[in-house]
């Protein structure tokens, strides 16, 4: 079975920063006298890291998608029929090439991978899921995680909640996450859009429960299946 190429996961079309990139210089070029100054130092700042990060995601993608043919889980010509694997590697790579965070391009190579595998969500759902991805951040994502089952969450990540009698969900995330301690405008702001996206199934974070609640799952169906898809294929 052969191996696929780093030059076969460049994505097909033209990824959005690298339009703006295109249309910028094209501007700056138009400037009387700086013009071609400015457009060669904006193309020397920008175009190193932009190569950079399209080399190293091709790589990542490569590398997983290799896995998955050693394990026998998929076949080149199983990823060459499947329409919506590709459809979900250049989506997922146009928005790879805008990040830095190691979070979302962990979870943009698991959603690649996952829309390869059988019983990966309908293409409607993999395309919300990809947009939200765009649009999250590393503190979404990590919420969604903690939330999904808090005492799995600790046990995966040694870590122990105290022994609480009563408390809020406030009080469970400063626990899992004491960087977020004094930062409640940050990630109350998360954790709503998170709510109106449908994958959180609790509004508000002021109400006082019992530590039964205070550690219950609040994710919701669709947020589920939202981290499955962001998360290692289980194989």
């Amino acid at each position: 079975m052969s191996k696929i190429d780093k030059e076969l996961i460049d994505p097909v079309l033209e990824p959005t920063s690298e339009k703006a990139h295109r249309v910028t210089r094209a501007a700056l070029s138009g400037v009387p006298a700086l013009g071609g100054a400015l457009a060669e130092a904006f193309n020397s700042l920008i175009e190193p890291p932009m190569a950079r990060r399209k080399t190293e995601w091709m790589g990542q993608v490569t590398e997983a998608i290799n896995e998955l043919y050693e394990k026998g889980f998929v076949t080149e010509q199983d990823l060459q029929e499947n329409e919506k694997f590709f459809t979900t590697l250049v989506h997922a790579s146009n928005v790879a090439i805008k990040n830095h965070e190691q979070e979302k391009l962990d979870a943009l190579r698991n959603a690649v991978l996952n829309s390869a595998l059988p019983g990966a969500p309908d293409d409607t759902l993999q395309q919300l899921f990809l947009n939200l991805i765009d649009s999250c951040t590393s503190w979404h994502i990590a919420l969604l995680k903690l939330f999904q089952g808090p005492e799995q969450w600790a046990q995966e990540n040694n870590h122990k909640f105290p022994s609480w009698s009563m408390g809020g969900i406030t009080t469970v995330i400063e626990s899992a996450y004491p960087e977020l301690r004094g930062e409640q405008d940050l990630y109350r702001l998360v954790w709503q859009e998170l709510y109106r996206n449908g994958l959180f199934n609790t509004d508000g974070l002021g109400t006082t429960m019992t530590a039964n609640g205070m550690l219950s799952k609040r994710t919701t169906a669709i947020g589920d299946k939202f981290v499955a898809f962001i998360s290692p294929p289980n194989i």
